[in-house]
C-alpha cells in the first residue's frame, strides 16, 4: 500500500474510535491523508465534530499517536456526558407527562374551566335552577310499578314521561287567548262584508266565515277542561300525600256515571275528576276513595319506556275506549 508512513496508525486509531461508537459508517468521498486516493473517510457525529477536526489535523501532520488517543478519550467522555444529559431530560419529560395525566384523572370537574370560584358557583346555580325549572314546570319522568294499569303498564316497572300541570295550563290559556282574538277578527270581518257588500260571491265568503266561527266556538268549549276522558295522569294519592299513583280519567266535571260499588249514579262536581285503573279487578282508585280534585294532578303521561317490551306513546284516542253504557249524562 502506497502512502504516508502515518497512514497505518491513523486508520488504526480511527477504527478504534468507530468501535467505541463516536463515528458513523464510512463514506468513500475523499482520502483522509494527503496523496492517498483509495483510503476512506470516517464522518464523525455532529456533537464531536470539533474534536474530530483536531484528530484529522494531527493525522495529516507530524503529531504523535498518543495525542490522537487522548483526543479520542476526550471524545468518549464528551459523548458520554451528552448521552447522560439527554437521558436525564427524557426521564424528566416522561415524569412530567405522568404527573399531568394523574392530575387530569384526579380533577373531577376537568370539563369546566374554573378560572374563578365565583364564576363556577354562578354556572352551577344557573344549571341547577334550569334543571329544577324543567323538572317541576315543564316535563319530568318517574319510575312506576304495579298491576293496576295492566296491560298498558307492566307490573314489573316502567319509566313514565309526563308533561307537568303548570305547562299544560299555560298552554291552554295561551291557546284560548289566540282563539278569542281570532274569533273577534272573523266576527268583525264578517260584519264589514255583510253591511257594505251584497254580491253573491261575497255571500259564499260570509258563509265560510260563519263556519269557521262555529268551529272556533267548539274548540273553546273543548279547551274548557284541560284533562279529558281517557287521559292517563300521574297524581298525588288521596290516601297518602307522599305517594304518587298513575290512573286513567274516566269522567270529568258535570258527568253522571254509574258506579258498581255504589250501585247508583254519581255526579262529578266542578273541578273534580273520576279516576280508575285499567285492571279494574286489582286497582285501588276512585271507587274506593271517591272523586279527586284536579289540583292533585301532577301531570299528564305522554310517553312510556318498558325495558321488558318496548317504548310507546300514550294517547286517549289510542289506548282507551269509552264505556258509554256507564254514563247517564256527558258534559261537553
Amino acid at each position: 500500500m502506497n502512502g504516508h508512513p502515518l497512514c497505518g496508525k491513523c486508520t488504526y486509531w480511527l477504527k478504534s474510535a468507530q468501535r467505541k461508537g463516536f463515528l458513523t459508517n464510512k463514506v468513500s468521498i475523499c482520502s483522509l491523508i494527503c496523496g492517498s486516493n483509495y483510503l476512506t473517510k470516517y464522518v464523525v457525529k455532529n456533537e464531536n465534530k470539533k474534536i474530530y477536526e483536531k484528530v484529522k489535523h494531527f493525522s495529516n501532520g507530524n503529531g504523535r499517536s498518543n495525542y490522537i488517543e487522548n483526543n479520542i478519550n476526550i471524545m468518549h467522555l464528551g459523548s458520554r456526558a451528552y448521552l447522560l444529559k439527554n437521558y436525564a431530560l427524557k426521564k424528566r419529560r416522561r415524569n412530567n407527562i405522568r404527573i399531568r395525566r394523574k392530575n387530569k384523572k384526579k380533577n373531577i370537574f376537568n370539563f369546566v374551566r374554573i378560572n374563578y370560584s365565583f364564576d363556577f358557583i354562578k354556572k352551577l346555580m344557573i344549571c341547577s335552577l334550569l334543571i329544577y325549572g324543567i323538572n317541576n314546570y315543564v316535563m319530568d319522568m318517574t319510575l312506576t310499578s304495579g298491576s293496576s294499569m295492566c296491560p298498558l303498564i307492566n307490573k314489573n316497572g316502567v319509566i313514565l314521561f309526563y308533561i307537568c300541570d303548570f305547562s299544560l295550563r299555560l298552554y291552554y290559556e295561551l291557546r284560548n287567548i289566540f282563539i278569542y282574538n281570532y274569533l273577534t277578527f272573523l266576527h268583525k270581518f264578517y260584519i264589514i262584508i255583510h253591511r257594505n257588500f251584497q254580491h253573491t260571491n261575497l255571500t259564499s265568503i260570509n258563509n265560510r266565515i260563519l263556519e269557521k266561527i262555529e268551529i272556533m266556538k267548539k274548540k273553546i268549549k273543548e279547551n274548557k277542561n284541560i284533562y279529558k276522558r281517557g287521559d292517563v295522569v300521574l297524581l298525588t294519592s288521596p290516601v297518602n300525600n307522599k305517594k304518587r299513583v298513575c290512573k286513567r280519567i274516566i269522567a270529568i266535571e258535570n258527568d253522571k256515571l254509574f258506579i258498581d260499588n255504589f250501585k247508583s249514579f254519581v255526579e262529578i262536581p266542578k273541578d273534580n275528576i273520576w279516576v280508575e285503573g285499567d285492571n279494574k279487578m286489582d286497582s285501588f282508585d276512585s271507587r274506593n276513595y271517591g272523586y279527586v280534585h284536579v289540583n292533585m294532578i301532577i301531570g299528564r303521561v305522554f310517553f312510556l319506556i318498558d325495558p321488558f317490551k318496548n317504548f310507546s306513546l300514550i294517547h286517549r284516542n289510542k289506548n282507551y275506549t269509552m264505556e258509554l253504557d256507564r254514563f247517564l249524562f256527558l258534559s261537553s
